[in-house]
C-alpha cells in the first residue's frame, strides 16, 4: 500500500508564497489553452477531410498489474520512413481489444509514447491526436497508461515503463511493427520516467551504478527495478527477425549480457537532474504543491539516485577506461528537444543531459533548442500535421529514425528551431540563456550548503 499522503499540503499562506503559487499555476494553464484550443479546432477539421486512416487498438493490458496500452496504426500511403505499415482492412476503435488485428509485420518503426503529467496526471486516450498525426508518418504507435502518484511513486512508474517496452518487443510484429527498431519517446515527467528507466538499467547492467551518500541524510536510498526478462522465445525471434542489423547482433554475440533497451530515445522538455528541478520549483515557490518531491522520496540521496543525468556521470566516470560498454547498453540514437523559452522546465536539463552523452561518446546524439519556442510537449505540438512547428518536429523525429530504416536526405532546415552536436550544446545566440540558468543553478548550491533551502544538502 502506498505511503504517500491523502492529500496535498495546505497552501502556505504567506502572501509572496501564494502570489508565486497562483501565478505559476495560472500562467501554465493559460499558455496550455492558448495552444490547445485553436490546434483542437484545426484538428477536427483536419480529421473531417483527411482520407487517411488509422486503426486503433485500445485497452490492451500489459505488464501483469493492470495497465493498459494503445496501439496506432497508420494507413500504408502515408509512410515516410519507407516502412509503409500494412492495417487491416477496416479501420476501427476496439475498445475491448477482444478481436484478432494481427497484421503481416514488414518492419515499421514502433514508438512508445511516455506522457507527460506532473508525475501526477494525465491519460492516455488525451494522445490520441498525436499519437493519430504520428501514426499516419508510417509509425506503429503504442501509447501506455502508467502508474502516477499518489497511487505510485518512481520505482512504480519505472516499472512500468519498462512493462511496456518489454510487451512491445515481444508483441510488435503482429501489430506490424519491428521489435528491433523501438523508440521511447517521452516528454517532460514522462521523459524523465522514461530515461531514468534507461539509464538505471545501463548502469545496472555494467555493475556501476554508485550509491548516492550526502552527507548528513541517512534516508534509505529508493529501490528502482531491475529490468524483468525477456522470454527466451521472444530473444531468438529478435535475434532473427532482423539479420541485417549486423553490428547490433555482433555486439550481442561479443557480450551476450550487455543489451541495448531500446533503439533510440526521443525526449522533449525533459527533467533530468531532480535536484536542480528542486530548486527551480523552490525559486519558483512551488515545491511544496509539486508532486515531485514525494515521488522521488523527499530526501537529498534520493534525488540524486532518481537523476538520469547523475547516474550516467557516475557510470560514464566508472568506465573512462572501456566507453565502448556504455555503448552497448544505451541506445544507439538520442533526440534531445527543448524550447529556448520554457519556463516549466528550463533547457539546462536538457543541455546538461547532452554534454554528459557527449563524454560518454554515444554514437548519434542530437540536442535541439527552438529559438522563441517555450514548453515543449507532442501532445500539443505534433496534433497539426500543417503547422510549420509540428513539421519541423516530425522532421527531428524522422532524422533519428531514418537511419535505422534504411533511408537517408536531408532534415529540415526552417526557421523555427536551432541545434548544435557539440559538447557545448547552446549556440552563440542562446549564450545570454544559457549563462542565466549556470548562474542561476550556482546561487541554488550556494543556497543548499547555506542551508537556505529546506534540504540542506542537496549539493552535487
Amino acid at each position: 500500500m502506498s505511503d504517500a499522503p491523502q492529500s496535498y499540503p495546505f497552501l502556505p499562506y504567506h502572501p509572496i508564497r501564494v502570489y508565486k503559487v497562483v501565478s505559476t499555476y495560472a500562467s501554465v494553464q493559460y499558455s496550455k489553452l492558448k495552444r490547445l484550443v485553436p490546434l483542437f479546432g484545426h484538428f477536427a477539421r483536419f480529421q473531417l477531410t483527411n482520407s487517411k486512416k488509422t486503426d486503433i487498438v485500445k485497452n490492451i493490458p500489459y505488464g501483469g498489474s493492470g495497465n493498459l496500452l494503445d496501439i496506432y496504426i497508420g494507413s500504408p500511403a502515408s509512410s515516410p520512413v519507407n516502412s509503409p505499415l500494412a492495417s487491416p482492412s477496416n479501420a476501427n476503435i476496439d475498445d475491448d481489444a477482444g478481436s484478432d488485428h494481427t497484421v503481416e509485420s514488414n518492419g515499421s518503426p514502433v514508438i512508445i509514447y511516455v506522457y507527460s503529467g506532473s508525475w501526477d496526471s494525465g491519460h492516455k486516450s488525451m494522445m490520441m491526436p498525436m499519437a493519430q498525426n504520428l501514426a499516419n508518418q508510417g509509425y506503429l504507435v503504442v501509447v501506455p497508461d502508467y502508474k502516477r502518484y499518489p497511487q505510485a511513486k518512481i520505482e512504480d512508474m519505472v516499472r512500468d515503463v519498462q512493462d511496456a517496452v518489454v510487451w512491445t518487443t515481444v508483441n510488435a510484429t503482429r501489430y506490424g511493427g519491428d521489435p528491433a527498431n523501438i523508440y521511447l519517446m517521452g516528454s517532460g515527467s514522462g521523459a524523465h520516467v522514461a530515461s531514468l528507466a534507461i539509464m538505471h538499467d545501463a548502469a545496472k547492467q555494467l555493475g556501476v551504478q554508485a550509491v548516492p551518500n550526502v552527507q548528513g541524510d541517512s534516508t534509505p536510498i529508493v529501490s528502482l527495478p531491475l529490468w524483468p526478462d525477456m522470454p527466451t522465445s521472444s530473444l531468438e525471434d529478435l535475434k532473427s527477425h532482423h539479420h541485417h542489423h549486423q553490428h547490433h547482433h555482433d555486439l550481442q554475440e561479443q557480450q551476450p549480457l550487455l543489451r541495448e533497451r531500446v533503439r533510440g530515445l526521443i525526449l522533449f522538455s525533459g527533467v533530468f537532474d531532480i535536484t536542480f528541478y528542486y530548486a527551480y520549483l523552490h525559486n519558483r515557490g512551488i515545491e511544496e504543491v509539486s508532486a515531485m518531491p514525494r515521488v522521488m522520496h523527499q530526501s537529498a540521496n534520493n534525488y540524486l539516485a532518481c537523476s538520469p543525468s547523475w547516474i550516467l556521470s557516475t557510470a560514464t566516470a566508472e568506465t573512462a577506461d572501456r566507453p565502448e560498454l556504455l555503448e552497448q547498453v544505451l541506445p544507439k540514437s538520442i533526440l534531445l528537444i527543448h524550447g529556448e523559452k520554457d519556463r516549466l522546465i528550463p533547457a539546462h536539463s536538457s543541455q546538461t543531459l547532452f554534454n554528459l552523452l557527449c563524454a560518454a561518446e554515444i554514437p548519434n546524439i542530437k540536442f535541439k533548442i527552438y529559438t522563441g519556442q517555450s514548453n515543449l510537449d507532442p501532445a500539443i505540438d505534433l496534433i497539426l500535421p500543417s503547422n510549420a512547428i509540428t513539421a519541423a518536429l516530425l522532421n527531428d523525429v524522422a532524422d533519428v529514425i531514418r537511419p535505422w530504416s534504411s533511408m537517408g536526405g536531408a532534415g529540415y532546415d526552417g526557421g523555427y528551431s536551432t541545434g548544435s552536436s557539440t559538447p557545448n550544446g547552446i549556440l552563440d545566440d542562446d549564450e545570454e540563456d544559457s549563462q542565466m540558468l549556470k548562474h542561476r543553478q550556482d546561487q541554488y548550491t550556494r543556497e543548499f550548503s547555506e542551508g537556505l533551502l529546506r534540504d540542506s544538502a542537496l549539493t552535487y
